[in-house]
């Protein structure tokens, strides 16, 4: 009996540390219009003309989306309480494919302005849009 316990207790210690680390991996996958949501929790009660949470991805660039863009921000904003606002958006058609973090939470108290770090707060996501682009290359420039 003793060892079915320890075999079960085994098992178990694995299977939640394996639930775990693949937890950790899930990223939430986005196409473009798609509407983003999050709560920004500063100490104090700041009064902010504007908050805004700026995403970014370091690439790479796909070869079929040229021209598009590797960055968004998100700047609707509300206070909901001392110290709390929520920030909402939509993720634009001009973006990349790829994985994405928050890099940083911008604000403003006109007319001064703070750049956050948020890459500790470890928000990622990833987009897939599915527009491409198929430009041909350029044959030749001539004057008339």
């Amino acid at each position: 009996m003793k060892i079915c316990s320890v075999l079960l207790f085994t098992a178990l210690t694995a299977l939640s540390t394996f639930a775990q680390n693949n937890l950790k991996s899930v990223t939430p996958t986005y196409k473009p219009d798609a509407a983003l949501s999050y709560r920004v929790e500063f100490d104090g009660d700041p009064s902010f003309t504007s908050v805004t949470l700026t995403f970014n991805s370091p690439g790479p660039f796909p070869i079929d989306q040229p021209g598009l863009t590797n960055g968004f921000g998100l700047n609707h904003f509300v206070k909901v309480k001392a110290g709390v606002y929520d920030v909402d958006g939509r993720i634009p058609s001009n973006v990349i494919t790829g994985d994405y973090q928050l890099v940083t939470v911008n604000t403003s108290i006109d007319p001064a302005s703070k750049q956050y770090d948020a890459k500790s707060q470890n928000i990622r996501i990833h987009i897939d849009n599915g527009a491409k682009y198929d430009f041909p290359p350029l044959k030749s420039v001539k004057p008339n």
